[in-house]
């Protein structure tokens, strides 16, 4: 259901008819708006150094209704690690520093029904704002520290590469063998009910009878890369993926939907827009800086670490289960006179690594990662998945020139003298909603 917001601000707030109306958004399309699913496309925290890089991110509720977001971390190979809930009245923010996460704390956030003196999570000026929710008052407030044992070391172990002892010993992401660093991503999903338990992978996440999740557009959020130690931070919106009840896998060509690779056999029952399926960025002068891409992508087929518990630990370095490393369509690079070099892609692929080969990293420009001939320039990233690739099964149905398979991107400047860095969302050139267009071919170092 869709609702008219500032309708119902007008009425809150004494606000007369003239009230303007939010944003358009329309689905298959990139919209920074309310959504029911908020992706953290990437994060880094230094688990050494108190003063090193973490990941802050903030969620906001759009109504005046209270809401439940459920909140999973994933690895760089695809795989949840733990899941839990915070609870917003209406209006409400909720911020969650990954330090304190990967530390044992979680945001301590209460229903009405524990918490009816509002002194953990007040309801403001209005009583209509604050709520109750199913399962919630046995979990709210939670205590501190609430993840240990196990599940603080499948949450520490997961995001660092290391060996799981709950799995046996298996992994749940990659080993970048580079300071022990957890990396990976979040999504939020605008939820009815708390869960422990329950991710995308399960049938009552989305299931039609009592599902965990609604189909709400009711959050939107914003998350900071921060580096206290050299005063710089990275500040970007999260990336906003709103549902329609109508919406699914028979909507469009390439039956796509976010969740598509848990959802897909329901009909794509999240109900859930896709995200983008080629990119462009740009990148700077290297003499004075560096420039990097975070990369998000879908692996597209069926989670193998959800049905095994894991995989067997990789070398630093090496991608891990047999169906990574993720490949690409194409990534092709241009400097500012239009002189190019294909990085990954047809010519490439079976002899250079993959340029992006995880779920989520962050690679820089140069320094042994991108190695480009360019000083500055962009590069198109299109990143669908191809057949020929290691994952051997595309869930979702495209046409040559390669599968669809969504992804998003991000680019970052880092100044090397002083104490900022700037990031922002790459152009979308192509969604996965439709099928790949006609592409640009690429001879003799000019493209056409």
């Amino acid at each position: 259901m869709h609702r008219a917001p500032w309708l119902v601000l007008a009425v809150v707030l004494g606000i007369g008819a003239t009230a303007p109306p939010p944003a358009a958004a329309s689905a298959c399309t990139l919209d920074n708006v309310p959504a029911a699913t908020l992706l953290l496309p990437y994060f880094e925290v230094d688990l050494d150094s108190p003063s090193g890089t973490t990941t802050v991110f903030s969620i906001h509720n759009a109504w005046p209704e209270a809401t439940v977001a459920h909140i999973i971390f994933w690895t760089d190979w695809g795989a949840p690690t733990i899941n839990f809930d915070v609870f917003l009245t209406g209006y409400d923010v909720v911020s969650v520093n990954l330090r304190d996460a990967f530390n044992g704390s979680l945001p301590v956030t209460a229903t009405e029904a524990v918490d009816p003196t509002d002194s953990i999570s007040p309801h403001g000026s209005n009583p209509e704002w604050d709520g109750d929710f199913p399962v919630c008052e046995f979990l709210f407030p939670y205590p501190d520290p609430v993840v240990s044992g196990g599940a603080f070391d499948r949450l520490v172990n997961g995001h660092t590469g290391q060996p799981v002892a709950s799995l046996g010993g298996a992994c749940l992401g990659a080993d970048h063998g580079v300071g022990n660093v957890a990396r990976g991503y979040v999504t939020i999903d605008d939820a009815r009910e708390c869960s422990l338990v329950l991710d995308p992978g399960d049938p009552e996440y989305f299931g039609t009878a009592n599902p965990v999740v609604t189909r709400e557009n009711q959050l939107w959020g914003d998350f900071f890369i921060v580096k206290p130690g050299n005063a710089r931070a990275e500040l970007q919106p999260l990336v906003a993926i709103e549902a329609d009840p109508d919406f699914d896998s028979s909507s469009t060509p390439t039956n796509y939907t976010f969740y598509g690779r848990f959802t897909q056999g329901a009909g794509g029952n999240d109900n859930r827009e896709p995200l983008g399926a080629a990119w462009g960025g740009r990148f700077l002068d290297r003499q004075t800086g560096t420039s990097s891409y975070t990369v998000w992508r879908d692996p597209t087929a069926d989670n193998l670490l959800l049905a095994s518990g894991g995989a067997p630990c990789a070398a630093p370095g090496v991608p891990g289960p047999d169906w990574l490393p993720l490949q690409e369509n194409r990534v092709t690079c241009f400097d500012e006179e239009e002189n190019v070099v294909e990085l990954c892609g047809p010519t490439t692929r079976g002899t250079d690594p993959a340029c992006f080969p995880l779920a989520t990293q962050r690679v820089r420009v140069g320094t042994g990662e991108l190695d480009l001939p360019f000083t500055a320039g962009w590069c198109q990233l299109d990143l669908g998945i191809p057949g020929d690739s290691p994952t051997g099964d595309v869930d979702f149905p495209a046409s040559p020139p390669g599968d669809v398979a969504q992804s998003w991107v991000g680019v970052r400047y880092d100044l090397t003298t002083g104490s900022y860095s700037a990031g922002l969302q790459a152009v979308e050139l192509e969604h996965a909603c439709d099928l790949p267009a006609a592409r640009a071919l690429v001879e003799g170092g000019n493209a056409r």
